[in-house]
């Protein structure tokens, strides 16, 4: 077996691993998150301030600059002039949608919003914030795309973007279904807004929000974007090293430093009252499972 096969292997394990310790909390959760959020919980922290501003923040500085190497490598291919350009607007549009929500989360209720509550939705802010900020990222994994020479670069990483995808997709599937009321929407002690256990849905209407003068996002407790988001970097960060020289060789440090950035971020999350114990332990499955499917495949395309 190779080293590299080896250290997938390695990481796949401690997926594995993260997934039967965020199930023991997710069950901690189920009988005690109300009582674990009470004592945690602290208002206006700074602390929970930055984690929020920067924890969904993994999630687009892998993406993006990934996105670009699929424009370099559209480029470079050999497909006829028709396919090539297909292929590379293609890759310019993805690089540049994500360039756009990265801004938009960056401005959103519990990032920047909550230090300058003029952030939310403010366009004057979100477009330079893409330009100037995220675009950068993926000229600059374009230039590094075209230093690389692995064959199968553009297939490692699709496979990443998608399970990234994947997860998002399920995050946002089981918040849009539940509707679980945030910790610290609770205490307020709006009629008929109380604690909801993670496992039952919440009797959310459209009209809910404006009627108790409330954001929407006030019901999106379950699960925990941030989380999910900070999440990615257990395997975004090492699938950097497929474009970054100085990252190649260090995938385990690498996904470490990305389980405990998510970790910090989880527990930000409880302390600021944004969400439950479940709600972050839920999300650490959700991205974790994935991410051993996707090792597992990503060991598939190396060579014995």
């Amino acid at each position: 077996m190779t080293d590299t096969r080896k250290k997938i292997n390695i990481r796949i394990a401690v997926a594995l691993t993260g997934v039967c310790l965020f199930a023991g909390l997710l069950l901690l959760g189920t009988s005690f998150d109300r009582s674990i959020s009470d004592s945690l919980y602290s208002d206006n922290n700074l602390f929970c301030h930055v984690m929020a501003l920067i924890g969904p923040m993994p999630a687009f500085f892998v993406t993006i600059p990934l996105s670009g190497a699929l424009v370099q490598r559209s480029l470079a291919s050999h497909f006829g002039k028709g396919i090539k350009l297909l292929l590379t607007a293609g890759a310019v549009l993805l690089t540049a949608v994500l360039s756009y929500y990265g801004a938009k989360a960056f401005t959103s209720s519990d990032c920047l919003d909550s230090l300058y509550p003029a952030a939310k939705n403010n366009m004057a802010l979100i477009i330079p914030i893409a330009v100037c900020v995220f675009m950068p990222l993926g000229f600059l994994g374009f230039k590094l795309a075209a230093k690389n020479t692995d064959t199968l670069l553009v297939r490692r990483i699709a496979m990443v973007l998608v399970a990234i995808c994947i997860a998002y997709a399920v995050q946002e599937i089981l918040k849009g279904v539940m509707r679980r009321p945030r910790y610290r929407t609770v205490l307020k002690g709006f009629d008929g807004v109380g604690f909801v256990p993670w496992y039952e849905k919440f009797p959310y209407t459209k009209d809910l929000p404006a009627a108790l003068g409330i954001a929407k996002e006030e019901f999106a407790s379950y699960p925990s974007g941030h989380s999910m988001m900070s999440m990615t970097s257990f395997i975004g960060l090492p699938a950097l090293a497929m474009i970054v020289p100085a990252f190649k060789g260090k995938e385990i440090p690498l996904a470490l430093c990305g389980f405990a950035y998510s970790a910090t971020v989880m527990f930000s999350r409880i302390l600021a009252g944004a969400h439950y114990l479940s709600d972050v332990a839920s999300s650490g499955i959700i991205m974790l499972i994935t991410s051993a499917l996707y090792l597992m495949i990503l060991k598939t395309t190396v060579k014995e």
